[in-house]
């Protein structure tokens, strides 16, 4: 009897984890962040070179989650639509190549690479969601901060320190407009920044 019941509690423990094993895969979709410069380079490239770090993000933003603003303060994660990866890193990743199809400096030293350079780009990403407290205007929000820092002074003094912001609204309420309104508005702020940039007057 003994032998018999340890039988049945073994084969019950194998159906449950047979069940387990079967249940399908939580279906998640990932989403790519970027933004391709379309125009030519600049005639005549700064003659300095410049290190981009890795952006920041703040805390809310640095999830792969995507995130939306609801009524009133409601704040909601979406498990099922996510980033490929952290978006501080993608944001990254674009920026760097923005910065080289630009060629508005000499050299863009990305990170890790030990190379020197006078000057070095920080930045942060200070806003990124879905805002659909407007139900008929869903709106998709991006805010980047960045800086310029002289590296080769004492003190690292700021040469630049700028925030960029933008709002696109998008077709519909879904993960899918929003993150193409992501990559607009990222080809905005870059395309500013690039223009902020080239006003700069840099020393070596």
């Amino acid at each position: 009897m003994i032998r018999a019941r340890s039988q049945l509690a073994l084969a019950a423990a194998a159906l449950a984890v047979a069940a387990c094993l079967s249940r399908p895969a939580v279906d998640r979709s990932s989403y790519y962040l970027g933004a391709p410069r379309e125009a030519a380079p600049v005639a005549v490239p700064k003659p300095v070179a410049l290190r981009v770090r890795p952006l920041r993000a703040e805390p809310l933003y640095e999830r792969r989650e995507l995130i939306y603003r609801g009524d009133g303060e409601r704040v909601i994660s979406d498990f099922y639509n996510e980033f490929a990866e952290r978006p501080d890193a993608m944001v990254t990743s674009a920026l760097i190549a923005w910065l080289k199809s630009a060629r508005l400096f000499s050299v863009v030293v990305e990170p890790g690479v030990p190379a020197e350079a006078p000057y070095a780009l920080d930045g942060s990403v200070v806003a990124l969601y879905g805002d659909l407290r407007d139900g008929q205007k869903p709106t998709a929000v991006m805010a980047l901060q960045f800086y310029v820092v002289r590296i080769a002074s004492p003190g690292s003094d700021i040469v630049f320190d700028r925030a960029f912001q933008q709002r696109i609204e998008v077709r519909a309420r879904t993960p899918e407009a929003l993150v193409q309104g992501y990559n607009e508005a990222l080809g905005r702020i870059f395309a500013e920044l690039e223009r902020e940039l080239s006003a700069l007057q840099l020393q070596r």
